[in-house]
């Protein structure tokens, strides 16, 4: 993935998950680096309420090869607060239509 300072951190898609906000099905990409899992978002509130560039999480592994993922838990990247961190850039696939409405919202100083 590039990041918001030019570098490339290394991520392997991992899978698919899918859920539904507001009647509508969405799917969003869980990457794998040898820190653990993670995923990136970026809702349609970006930029109004949410951080432009997204917020990320980190899914929790469950048995059966599926994952807990809670948005409350949602949060803004370090770059959010202090452009000197290089933060991996929300890969496309990842950019959602619709609101997600939990989570850490809009950073203002």
């Amino acid at each position: 993935m590039q990041t918001s300072t030019g570098d490339v951190q290394r991520y392997e898609r991992f899978g698919k998950f899918h859920f539904t906000v507001d009647g509508q099905e969405v799917e969003l990409t869980i990457y794998r680096n040898e820190h653990g899992f993670f995923l990136p978002f970026v809702d349609s509130l970006a930029g109004r309420e949410t951080y432009p560039a997204g917020r990320y999480l980190e899914p929790e592994p469950l048995m059966g090869g599926r994952f807990f993922v809670d948005f409350n838990l949602a949060y803004n990247p370090y770059c959010a607060y202090n452009e000197m961190w290089s933060c991996p850039i929300t890969p496309a696939e990842n950019r959602l239509k619709v609101p997600v409405r939990a989570g850490e919202k809009l950073f203002h100083e």
